[in-house]
């Protein structure tokens, strides 16, 4: 990763945008310049980015564009990413959903049904690229934004298996939108409960690529010619073969806390369901991991995953990092919460979901260099910050923080950024997390410009 370029708003925005086809040079240009507004500031509104009436004008008329789509703004981030996969030995493609709430918003237009009947707005769906062994975010390999169609009224649960297009083939879409690897590249598709469907393990054969899944149902297996067991069945009645110290992050309100994992793993034979039209009737094989925590904190339930792999799995270092694999998915999570809190995409004052969905075509790369410029502070802490961090900015910072700039590592100089944040630094803290360091960085963006003015009234 180029730090001074994804650092730089004008350089990230040039590269990422630069090469979108718009049809037109001059919408190319106005994109780039409204993603390097965006980037120096994703948290203001489209008119404090544009800074007068004049260019805010221009990109709500660009956003208005029907060449200026999605998909094409979208288009030189994909290739970027899809790039760097194709040179890295192992990736994992990190997917989930996310929802756009727009139920504050009452006279916006195209929005659909989220969450219960009231919740109005529409879904993203997002394929991360990660590298595994240094947890960095590649970039987004794919994504879709849909608004949910109704079920039609009184239609029965048999019905909707046979229905032709459903809200779950989103997740087997991007599979095939990915495609194939080179020979030799190993593409593992990392999923939740919401991707424990035969149609996606089957997409994923077709496609010469793996998966990694959460199992969200008991499926029927088959033990030997007569005998039919189930697969949570199973894989509860194996005995632990191994143990590891586990730091179970917080989510949801909920704080971070250590704990001791059980590991168990095998292979199994998974039979097709029988109610399901769309799938082969060719039973799979597949390694089943069980990782789960026999006593857990009063008030907490005991964490258990049981990971279904196309991956063949047949040692406990293999077990281990199949369990790291799906760690990862935490990322596509993060991802989401740059989009809506870095990002803003709730809160922005477009009257169309097809505007927003424009929009998102800036903010997702943006929600992209957010999670990037958090591996950039914790990648290579003890290396000098002079050699990665431009001079005036480090000098403004260790001045602001009573240190030198000639001794400052790259761990102190975004350890100080994030202080700017909100950051306190306990013990019990933890690295900084990206909402303080883009919060601290916005700090620093404002030191910076004031150095540089009175550097000049100076002259």
């Amino acid at each position: 990763m180029n730090t001074q370029a994804l650092l730089d708003p004008k350089s990230w925005a040039e590269r990422t945008f630069g090469s979108a086809q718009l049809h037109d040079r001059r919408r190319t240009k106005r994109a780039v310049q409204a993603a390097t507004n965006l980037a120096e500031n994703p948290l203001g509104s489209l008119p404090a980015h544009m800074r007068t009436w004049k260019e805010t004008k221009a990109l709500y008329r660009l956003l208005d564009e029907p060449d200026v789509t999605f998909a094409a703004l979208m288009q030189p981030h994909l290739q970027q990413t899809r790039e760097q996969a194709l040179s890295s030995s192992v990736v994992l493609l990190v997917q989930d959903t996310t929802d756009i709430d727009l139920s504050h918003r009452r006279k916006i237009s195209g929005v659909g049904q989220i969450g219960n009947e009231r919740g109005r707005g529409f879904f993203v769906q997002t394929v991360l690229a990660v590298r595994p062994q240094t947890r960095e975010v590649l970039g987004c390999m794919a994504q879709e934004p849909f608004v949910r169609i109704p079920a039609p009224q009184g239609e029965q649960r048999y019905q909707r298996r046979k229905r032709e297009e459903r809200e779950s083939d989103v997740w087997i879409r991007q599979v095939h939108a990915i495609g194939t690897p080179e020979p030799g590249s190993l593409w593992v598709h990392v999923g939740d409960r919401g991707a424990d469907m035969f149609p996606f393990f089957q997409a994923c054969r077709s496609t010469q690529t793996h998966f990694l899944v959460r199992a969200g149902k008991s499926r029927r297996v088959q033990q030997d010619e007569d005998e039919i067991s189930y697969s949570l069945t199973q894989a509860r009645s194996w005995p632990s073969q191994a143990s590891r110290p586990f730091e179970v992050p917080a989510r949801h309100g909920r704080p971070g806390r250590s704990t001791q994992l059980q590991l168990a793993f095998g292979h199994m034979t998974l039979l097709p369901p029988r109610h399901e039209p769309r799938a082969s009737k060719e039973p799979l094989t597949v390694w089943v991991v069980r990782v789960w925590e026999e006593q857990a904190p009063e008030g907490e339930e005991p964490l258990e995953w049981i990971l279904v792999t196309s991956v063949p799995t047949t040692t406990l270092e293999h077990a281990w990092e199949r369990v790291d694999w799906y760690r990862h998915r935490w990322l596509v999570e993060d991802y989401h919460q740059c989009l809506k809190s870095g990002c803003r995409i709730e809160q922005r004052q477009l009257q169309s979901v097809d505007g927003l969905i424009r929009l998102l075509g800036l903010l997702s790369p943006l929600a992209v260099r957010l999670l990037q410029v958090r591996a950039c502070a914790r990648e290579d802490p003890e290396r000098p910050a002079h050699e990665v961090i431009e001079p005036l900015m480090l000098a403004v910072l260790a001045e602001r923080c009573g240190q030198s700039p000639l001794t400052m590592t790259v761990g102190t100089f975004w350890t100080e950024v994030a202080r700017l944040g909100g950051y306190l630094a306990r013990s019990h803290d933890g690295p900084p997390g990206w909402r303080t360091i883009w919060k601290g960085w916005l700090s620093l963006q404002t030191l910076l410009e004031g150095a540089q003015l009175a550097f000049h009234l100076r002259l």
